[in-house]
């Protein structure tokens, strides 16, 4: 079949990327695929690669548009393409919208369609919706873009988890008071994190913040998401990951858990992008994680039952922080990295799948999803 493998993209996680496709192409030529690369530039532009090598350096001779119902399109020529694999992350690559357009390109895509993309780019929806189906979760407060502006010292009325009963004179410091407010609901130690962004871009932990360190955190986390989560800082804690795979009709396959292993917890108190992504001294697996079975076998449950409840189709990677014996949702991952490196099928081939097995099983899954989509009536009565 003729595979179209896009990455790169407008995102923070744009080297990642172009990393995790270096990890699958080979994969697709092992299983006999034609592969179509695929780059999208920092700039969200699309360019057909023609080389059969993927290079940090994008190609920009051959730029691609997008035909609705009919395709990519390169110097008026349609590719002729049967499948689609975005190893695209962050903005514009996991958020639902490069789904979308892939669907009304008549593309089928490996993976989760425009709507769970979305839920599970959105760090605070998802909670909210993990919540509503029993899944525990971490404490969180989401700080929309009005709240920033008020404690920038904009107009506006105070946001609602701030006391109604002080008036805007009476507030001297309004990041000293919201960061207060936020301690009292969320305990006096502080984790800031872009509301819909990845591979730890623009997280801080605050042990003890003040007013300044949390205005800085706040401003970090902002420049990678409009909106900003501010979530108790759960210590102490181990990070366990659980990957998933769609492997046949209703049955959801959960690799894992495994213990993430980081060298860099001490000073950072979270998983940071140098420690995921360097190549010395990185966080690793550790597999089994070594925890008790009972608590792994929870962890695998909640992982898929936060899956259903996004309505996520072919594969995702879920991730939990687990504190003594309470085990917390921190978010669930729809696109996960495909690295070398990446833990996604670092897990998968421990449970002893191959990057061959896991992306001919997602193929399929695509291809019976756009014949089942096909089978539907998308015209008004009589016409």
């Amino acid at each position: 079949m003729n595979i179209t493998l896009l990455y790169g993209g407008r995102s923070g996680e744009h080297e990642v990327s172009i990393n995790s496709a270096k990890g699958v192409y080979p994969a697709l030529i092992a299983l006999g695929h034609s592969v179509y690369l695929i780059a999208i530039t920092l700039e969200g532009r699309w360019f057909w690669q023609k080389q059969e090598e993927i290079t940090t350096t994008l190609e920009t001779t051959y730029p691609l548009t997008v035909v609705p119902g009919e395709g990519l399109f390169c110097e008026d020529e349609p590719l002729s393409l049967d499948a689609a694999f975005a190893v695209t992350h962050g903005f514009g690559g996991e958020d639902g919208n490069l789904q979308g357009l892939c669907m009304l390109a008549n593309l089928p895509l490996l993976g989760c369609d425009t709507l769970s993309s979305a839920i599970g780019m959105h760090k605070d929806i998802a909670s909210r919706l993990f919540s509503l189906e029993g899944i525990p979760t971490v404490p969180s407060q989401p700080l929309n873009p009005q709240d920033i502006q008020w404690m920038e010292g904009g107009s506006g009325a105070l946001p609602s988890w701030i006391s109604d009963h002080k008036t805007l004179g009476a507030i001297p410091d309004r990041w000293s008071e919201a960061c207060l407010k936020l301690q009292e609901r969320l305990g006096l130690s502080l984790f800031i994190k872009p509301e819909a962004s990845g591979s730890s871009l623009g997280v801080s932990a605050l042990r003890t913040p003040t007013g300044q360190t949390f205005r800085q955190a706040v401003l970090e986390a902002k420049n990678h998401s409009p909106c900003v989560l501010v979530q108790s800082l759960i210590e102490p804690m181990d990070e366990l990951e659980c990957a998933l795979l769609e492997t046949g009709e209703a049955h959801l396959f959960a690799a894992g858990p495994a213990l993430v292993v980081d060298p860099g917890k001490r000073s950072n108190h979270f998983l940071s992008y140098v420690y995921k992504y360097s190549q010395v001294d990185s966080a690793y697996l550790q597999l089994p994680s070594s925890y008790p079975e009972g608590i792994e076998q929870q962890i695998r449950e909640y992982a898929k039952q936060a899956f259903k409840a996004i309505g996520g189709e072919g594969y995702a990677r879920v991730d939990f922080f687990v504190s003594g014996s309470t085990i917390y949702l921190n978010e669930i991952n729809t696109s996960p990295g495909m690295t070398l490196k990446s833990h996604f099928p670092l897990l998968m081939a421990y449970a002893g799948y191959s990057m061959e097995q896991v992306l001919q099983i997602l193929i399929e899954h695509a291809l019976k999803r756009k014949k089942e989509e096909n089978l539907r009536t998308y015209r008004p009565p009589g016409a």
